[in-house]
């Protein structure tokens, strides 16, 4: 019986050795996805990390947008706006549109008997620093100058106070203007780009009709406007009417050109590079 039991204690002892050492089951094979990095959810991030991914998202999916600043009641206002928002890197595009009667505050010199008048009470302005007066066209017998049309009170008092200095009496009345504005268009990357709005809206003077906002372009598109000069005059009368052409005068009546001119007021030159006489221009 011994034997017997040694015999049996002999077998599972082989056994498992031959389990241990000798019938070892083959390593795994490596995974497809071990090399893959790790996952993180947007919970497991920081909150900062997470709304700077937030604001990259949104902006990488909002599409480009197009929005209109203005409106501008003069011209010379939309071109310094104009060279203002190029100059933070935006690429603003003019247009014009329709607007109510606007009312402007005319200043002007009246009760001229003759052109001859006219035309030496323009070289006086005109030597006293102001070349944008203009001779309105007669009407019944009246003859003026135009000195400006201003939406701002101060302005016209100013003009006024101007004119006053050379020893003229101005005049001011109240006109109606056709209703027209100056809008900038600007293409956007985004809806979440913003317009430098104040610094543009501190170039209108005070009193202007309207505040400048900023909305989105107009549907239909607007028909193109003429680029607007850069530097455009202070004062622009209602109508533009061509100056009034005084008759022919003696050379002795009007007075001499200024060195490079100055403005369409008849004046003599000094002398004629053509003929080398003294010539009307």
């Amino acid at each position: 019986m011994r034997p017997l039991v040694l015999g049996l204690l002999l077998a599972n002892l082989l056994f498992f050795g031959w389990a241990e050492w000798i019938d070892v089951p083959p390593p795994p094979a490596p995974s497809a996805i071990a090399g893959l990095p790790s996952l993180t959810l947007v919970e497991e991030l920081p909150p900062d990390q997470r709304a700077a991914l937030a604001e990259k998202m949104a902006l990488e999916a909002a599409p480009p947008v197009c929005v209109s600043v203005g409106p501008f009641d003069d011209v010379g206002v939309a071109a310094k706006a104009e060279a203002l928002l190029q100059a933070k890197s935006f690429a603003p595009q003019q247009r014009t549109a329709q607007a109510p009667a606007l009312q402007r505050i005319w200043v002007y010199l009246d009760g001229f008997r003759s052109d001859v008048a006219v035309t030496r009470v323009l070289h006086r302005l005109e030597h006293g620093g102001i070349d944008d007066a203009e001779a309105m066209p007669p009407e019944a017998g009246r003859r003026q100058i135009s000195l400006g049309l201003y939406g701002d009170r101060g302005l016209a008092d100013a003009r006024a106070k101007a004119v006053r200095a050379l020893g003229l009496r101005p005049q001011m009345g109240q006109r109606t203007v056709p209703g027209m504005v100056y809008w900038l268009d600007l293409k956007l990357a985004n809806s979440s780009v913003s317009v430098p709005l104040k610094d543009v809206s501190d170039l209108e003077p005070a009193g202007v009709s309207s505040p400048i906002s900023v909305q989105p372009c107009p549907t239909a598109p607007a028909p193109a406007a003429a680029p607007a000069p850069v530097s455009p005059p202070a004062a622009t009368p209602a109508a533009k009417s061509t100056s009034l052409a005084a008759p022919p005068l003696p050379p002795a009546i009007l007075p001499r050109c200024k060195p490079g001119g100055g403005g369409p007021v008849p004046c003599i030159a000094s002398e004629s590079r053509i003929s080398g006489h003294p010539s009307v221009l």
